[in-house]
């Protein structure tokens, strides 16, 4: 007999006063928003337990709330309560939601036995749910709960909300995977939930609007929810959210606590000695290790020194107390956190706090002697926070101007740079150049102008700007290596693959050398992006997976970290592994939305566009097309503006989308005009591709032979196959049957060759029919063409496409019964355990079974598993 049913004759307490309000779930709000997916995962069963651990204000109560309303089976709701740590009261409140009531004295005693009796009697699943699991800390009760997980029938559920992980006994479902965990990541909204709340409040918002809430708001409904009421009543946000977290959480804390997150509050980052200096705690891992647990919005931060950070809502809510309390202490208080992060090397969050205190005379003495230190680290965006501070920023200091302008390496703020620039040459002109090193200013004034020329599109001036100032200031620093990367970058964008690669491992070399920790990203997945264009996606894969495990400084955990997330995606997609590809470019967008002033979000914007369009959703990829092109005109980013517009042109084609091919026509005349020949080689792509469209088919040939000269001349194999597309697509519209199965022909021998997977993306899916045609083994034997390799060796979506063109399609190594159960529940959504439980097999059974599966399909996840399925009939 189990400590729960024994309970009967170890609670003695006083009669309870039932309090039937804490037996029914709040009324749901007006204006919700619909998150069906994690509705979805607390129906699931499988799970004994599912935890939803957040901190207040993620939306825990209303979502159980909402899965509870809607739910089919039997279910009861329970809100914890302080006065459940009296195992009594809470005993007699679950008893009441089976309608066990006891009428006497003895059936209180025999309680516990009558619950997990009528437990047992259950035939029907029952949910329970368990609201505020955080207040259960006596032990009476959490041992009573421990028993209700642990021994109750299997026909109960618990569904239970706890501000951080409850002290309950739990290691032994996560062993047998019985506990499903959704923490604070997963209840954070992302940009559309934002807006689509944002629209059920009456406030429509614009996309700066959305990303800037999302930014300072990291995904916190209430938060969002508040800084949406305080637009509509006109007031400041900040100032309501700090109501809401003084009122619902910092004065229900210990004064002790409260002092603790104040005067911590101060840094953005700290570790426990910074923690101990700045609120005198002897004892700060004691205090941090409450706060975790307790889920007091603190998280771990990504740095190697400053270890720990708060929500910034909650920062600020502190920040405002310590500010009224005393300002005089709060300045005092910012100068002696940057004494100590300047002793620790924290050279970022230092100027911030010198900026915060007051101190600007050290502040720009800081910045002259540690600048060179934070763009090493990849701290540009501590760089800019504290230059967007200074009381006087347009000031003739040539290192702070120095300084500002190297940050558009990484803002790409083409308005500030270009501001930055006249004020250096007004300097120059003023001879205020520095004697000891003046390569250090020409050089500057060199890299900043090629990278405006890079970002504005202008390739053939970015060459002139780059090769006239290595000629005049040779000196190998940190400036001639972002000069080299432009020089790079112009390179790559006219198709010049070699001299491309030459300059950017010239860059990488000289970076390396000065300890860079976070450009180098940038060069890297130019590296990439040049390996994947000669078709070499395993040396591309390599590229990013030893820059990952072998170089500990690989992940700076900085804004640069994007572009190692970019490179990732980009290798993935030619992989056809399109789900994770699209989680690398979450992280990205992710990245690019920290970083306030950054405008590198037009370039995550669009290679996200790129895989919706490859994975066949045209409708996302126009949308996420037209936001790119929005930001990149807005901040006269004019080189990813016009890049973008050259993939969306392409699907416009595809779509006979006349509007759209008209207006892009205006503005490819407008580019000839002024640049002539010096166009990014997938402008001119896409200008074959509308040729084409107008039947204009001669001036077509003629540009795609140029192209497929070019492509041959550097070896880009990723071009040629595509002009080889447009070549069978000329072919089709004339057609000239012979010289479509020649031009597709060459496309499916590079893809095998270079296991390019993008034959079968974006315009290549219209030519299915060709290559299905072609991969016929009796209609390659009459055209007298060689045999393919075997469908094993294929690329998985060649190898779908070769036994869909079979009028009875087959694998080569056919799945067996169990194998196809386990398929057709794959593609129903359901996870391993799931599986395990309807087919009444082992987990590690289904494994093996999903692992044959991934084989015999030549998938590497489970959707392209579902997508090949669907291609060979396989799913019903």
């Amino acid at each position: 007999m189990t400590e729960l049913q024994q309970s009967g004759n170890v609670i003695t307490a006083p009669a309870v006063i039932l309090n039937r309000a804490r037996l029914r779930p709040p009324p749901l709000p007006k204006a919700m928003l619909e998150r069906d997916a994690l509705i979805q995962r607390l129906s699931a069963s499988g799970n004994r337990l599912t935890l939803l651990t957040s901190p207040l204000g993620y939306g825990k109560t209303t979502l159980m709330a909402a899965c509870a309303i809607n739910m089919d089976e039997d279910w009861g709701w329970l809100r914890c309560c302080s006065a459940d740590n009296q195992p009594a009261v809470f005993l007699q409140h679950l008893a009441a939601l089976f309608g066990l009531l006891p009428s006497s004295p003895e059936q209180e005693q025999t309680l516990g036995t009558a619950l997990f009796n009528a437990l047992e009697a259950r035939s029907r699943p029952f949910t329970l749910f368990l609201d505020d699991l955080h207040l259960l800390r006596s032990p009476g009760t959490r041992r009573l709960l421990n028993e209700l997980i642990g021994f109750a029938a299997p026909q109960l559920r618990i569904v239970a909300a706890s501000e951080g992980l409850p002290e309950l006994e739990i290691a032994h479902l996560r062993r047998d995977q019985h506990l499903q965990l959704i923490g604070t990541s997963e209840l954070s909204l992302d940009n559309t939930q934002i807006a689509q709340l944002a629209s059920k409040r009456g406030a429509l918002l614009d996309n700066d609007s959305i990303y800037q809430l999302r930014t300072s708001s990291e995904g916190w409904i209430s938060g969002v929810l508040l800084a949406l009421a305080a637009r509509a009543d006109n007031a400041d946000a900040s100032e309501y959210i700090a109501d809401y977290l003084s009122q619902s959480l910092l004065q229900g804390l210990p004064p002790k606590i409260q002092y603790f997150l104040q005067q911590t509050a101060v840094v953005s980052g700290f570790n426990p000695e910074l923690a101990a200096l700045l609120s005198g705690h002897e004892q700060p891992e004691r205090t941090l290790r409450w706060l975790t647990r307790h889920d007091l919005f603190i998280q771990p931060n990504p740095d190697d020194v400053l270890t720990h950070r708060y929500h910034p809502a909650l920062r600020s809510a502190c920040l405002r107390h310590l500010q009224r309390r005393d300002s005089a202490s709060l300045r005092a208080l910012h100068l002696q956190a940057a004494d100590w992060l300047l002793q620790h090397r924290c050279y970022g969050e230092a100027v911030y706090q010198l900026g915060r205190g007051g101190d600007y005379n050290r502040l720009l003495a800081e910045v002259e002697q540690h600048s060179f230190d934070l763009l090493r680290e990849g701290k540009v965006d501590s760089i800019v926070d504290f230059l967007m501070d200074l009381p006087d920023r347009d000031t003739d200091h040539l290192t702070l101007a120095i300084t500002e302008a190297s940050t558009v390496i990484a803002t790409n703020d083409i308005e500030r740079a270009r501001h930055c620039l006249l004020l250096l040459q007004r300097l120059v002109r003023e001879a205020q150049v520095p004697a000891d090193r003046p390569e250090r200013l020409f050089q500057t004034i060199a890299f900043l102008r090629s990278r405006l020329a890079v970002l504005g599109g202008n390739y053939r001036h970015g060459l002139r700007l780059t090769d006239s100032s290595m000629r005049h200031w040779p000196q190998r620093t940190a400036a001639s290596a972002v000069l080299l990367y432009n020089r790079a970058s112009c390179l790559l964008a006219l198709g010049d693959l070699d001299c491309a690669e030459q300059a950017a491992h010239e860059a990488l070399e000289q970076l390396t050398q000065f300890a860079f920790r976070g450009y180098t990203h940038n060069l890297h997945l130019l590296l990439t992006q040049i390996d994947l264009a000669r078709g070499d996606t395993l040396q591309a894969d390599q590229r990013l997976v030893s820059r990952l495990q072998h170089d500990p400084a690989a992940t700076s955990n900085t804004f640069y970290d994007l572009f190692l997330n970019i490179g990732q995606a980009l290798v993935q997609m030619q992989q056809g592994k399109f789900e994770a590809a699209r989680q690398q470019l979450a992280q990205a967008e992710a990245a690019a939305l920290e970083v306030v002033h950054s405008a590198a979000l037009p370039w995550v914007l669009h290679h996200q566009a790129c895989l919706y369009d490859a994975w066949g959703q045209p409708e996302q990829a126009i949308k996420l097309w037209d936001e790119s092109r929005r930001l990149a005109w807005q901040y006269r980013l004019y080189g990813i503006y016009r890049i973008a517009g050259a993939w969306r042109v392409r699907l416009a084609v595809r779509q006979q989308d006349e509007p759209i091919i008209a207006q892009w026509l205006d503005e490819w005349a407008w580019c000839e005009a002024h640049y002539g020949e010096a166009l990014h080689y997938e402008e001119r792509l896409a200008r074959g591709w509308v040729l084409c469209h107008q039947g204009e088919t001669r001036t077509a040939q003629a540009l795609a032979h140029q192209l497929q000269e070019q492509a041959s001349a550097q070896g880009n194999q990723l071009l040629a196959l595509q002009v080889h597309l447009l070549d069978a697509r000329i072919a089709r519209n004339g057609h000239q049957q012979a010289e479509l199965y020649s031009a597709l022909e060459q496309a499916l021998q590079l893809s095998l060759g270079h296991r390019l997977g993008q034959l079968l993306q974006q315009e290549g899916t219209e030519l299915r029919n060709e290559l299905r045609q072609l991969l016929s083994p009796a209609f390659r034997r009459q055209q007298g063409l060689p045999d393919l390799p075997t469908s094993k060796q294929l690329l998985h979506p060649l190898q779908a496409l070769l036994a869909d063109a079979d009028p009875q399609p087959t694998l080569i190594d056919p799945l067996t019964r169990r194998e196809q159960d386990v398929l057709q529940r794959i593609a129903r959504g359901q996870g391993n355990q799931q599986i395990a439980e309807g087919l009444n097999v082992s987990l590690s059974t289904v494994k093996t079974h999903i692992n044959n599966l991934f084989r015999k399909l030549g998938a590497a996840e489970r959707q392209q598993a579902i997508q090949i399925a669907r291609t060979l009939n396989l799913l019903t």
